[in-house]
């Protein structure tokens, strides 16, 4: 299980930078069409939500009553349904304005080392406390972190696919 996680945590977050690195500067801050986020706006949105989880996962933990993958399935159904627009909570609403990738990325990679670490050396099966989750387990939290990633990868495509095209005019 541990390094079934891991392998898809390492891929999905590789994917995820590796696009997000391949705006430059301006570009990452082009807004793509009316009502969107910005390429940076999306890379802080997963920022401020990894900072969230990681307060979780690196919080009090107890030991789990119930299938520690109990709500894996509702997360991938939800998360992986491009056709639904989600409402992102307040707190990870990313900011207005101009933003730095050469500060976005390695933040980002920082938090992803973090959560890497969390997966190679504790137990996943635990239950973690959130606001907005409740009571998952840390195995739940992190697959919502991959579904999640996985949504905002498919999101930036589609940011790049406008950005890069109308930039090219």
């Amino acid at each position: 299980m541990t390094q079934d996680i891991l392998q898809e945590f390492e891929s999905t977050t590789r994917a995820f930078l590796e696009l997000l690195n391949s705006f430059d500067q301006q570009q990452i801050n082009m807004v793509p069409y009316e009502g969107s986020w910005t390429a940076a706006q999306v890379g802080e949105h997963v920022f401020k939500s990894d900072n969230f989880i990681l307060q979780s996962l690196n919080g009090p933990v107890k030991p789990t009553e119930r299938k520690p993958d109990e709500q894996v399935a509702g997360l991938k159904h939800t998360f992986l349904d491009f056709n639904t627009k989600l409402k992102s909570p307040d707190v990870i609403v990313p900011a207005p304005g101009i933003h730095d990738k050469e500060a976005l990325l390695p933040a980002l990679k920082a938090n992803r080392e973090q959560m890497a670490r969390i997966i190679k050396t504790t137990d996943l099966t635990v239950t973690c406390f959130n606001p907005i989750f409740g009571e998952p387990t840390k195995l739940e939290l992190l697959t919502f972190v991959i579904v999640h990633t996985q949504r905002h990868t498919h999101q930036l495509h589609k940011i790049a696919g406008k950005v890069m095209l109308t930039n090219h005019k």
